[in-house]
């Protein structure tokens, strides 16, 4: 790796890394601190209504059914839309730098010019951009933790559940960047791949919602990638889930890869 490609983009990334991951951490630390005064006055009662509990499997992505344990609003603050904005937005803004912002903002020719491969600016990219979505979900995590000690009560998650989400969560994130490399790879105008990448979330959000709610949904919700982060299941369950680990991280890889072949081989040039 290039000591200098890396300089570069920390520097660059490293402002909206700090960023979401200090939103994150205030995120999950004050709704850590405020739930367990809410939680058993508005838990079991408010998910007994109708409406609210299938707002609730809409944002969680699972069917609740009758069982309305402590686990689910302990959920909630990981499925929150908050949360996954912060987490997601920066893998969005992180894996559009290259090489749609470097054309957009007219230096794609002075990096290729440079005595570095285009897979070697590809693999410190992605290196980045990994350690930083591990900073932002690491941050959240320790926000909780300060905000679970803070209220008191034993509401902190067990290092192990801990472990679980955050690696479920990064896969998500590993997802969707990857999604929006591939995208990037493809484009020449930031903005524009931004946009794209952004419909593809809402669309994946608004899929997950419909699952829950509406039959003829679930025949294409496999598709949305927030079909396979599900905390409450790992919160009720216990045990890691494998299965959706697989095709988070399988998907990631596939259009990483795809991402990466048509980088090495595009033609680029500031346009």
């Amino acid at each position: 790796m290039n000591r200098g490609l890396i300089a570069k983009s920390i520097r660059e990334v490293w402002p909206v890394t700090l960023m979401c991951g200090l939103l994150a951490g205030a995120f999950e630390g004050l709704v850590a601190a405020i739930f367990p005064s809410i939680e058993q006055e508005m838990g079991t009662q408010m998910l007994g209504m109708e409406f609210v509990k299938r707002i609730v499997e809409g944002m969680l992505g699972t069917r609740i059914a009758d069982q309305l344990g402590p686990e689910i609003m302990r959920a909630v603050p990981w499925a929150h839309p908050i949360l996954l904005a912060l987490v997601l937005s920066h893998a969005l803004i992180c894996c559009t730098r290259l090489p749609a912002g470097e054309v957009d903002r007219g230096t794609i020719d002075v990096a290729l010019g440079l005595p570095i491969s285009r897979w070697q600016w590809m693999w410190t990219d992605t290196l980045v951009c990994v350690l930083g979505s591990i900073v932002v979900i690491g941050m959240a995590l320790i926000g909780s933790y300060v905000g679970a000690a803070v209220a008191g009560g034993g509401r902190a998650l067990a290092l192990a559940t801990a472990a679980m989400i955050f690696v479920n969560l990064l896969g998500l994130s590993l997802a969707f960047g990857s999604a929006a490399w591939l995208m990037s790879s493809l484009g020449d105008r930031r903005g524009g791949v931004m946009t794209g990448a952004f419909v593809l979330i809402v669309v994946s959000f608004l899929a997950s919602y419909l699952e829950q709610i509406w039959g003829p949904a679930r025949y294409v919700s496999w598709l949305s990638a927030l079909s396979y982060y599900r905390p409450l299941i790992i919160l009720r369950d216990g045990w890691w889930p494998v299965g959706d680990l697989g095709v988070l991280y399988g998907a990631a890889a596939l259009l990483w890869g795809s991402a990466a072949v048509v980088f090495s081989r595009r033609d680029l040039c500031t346009t």
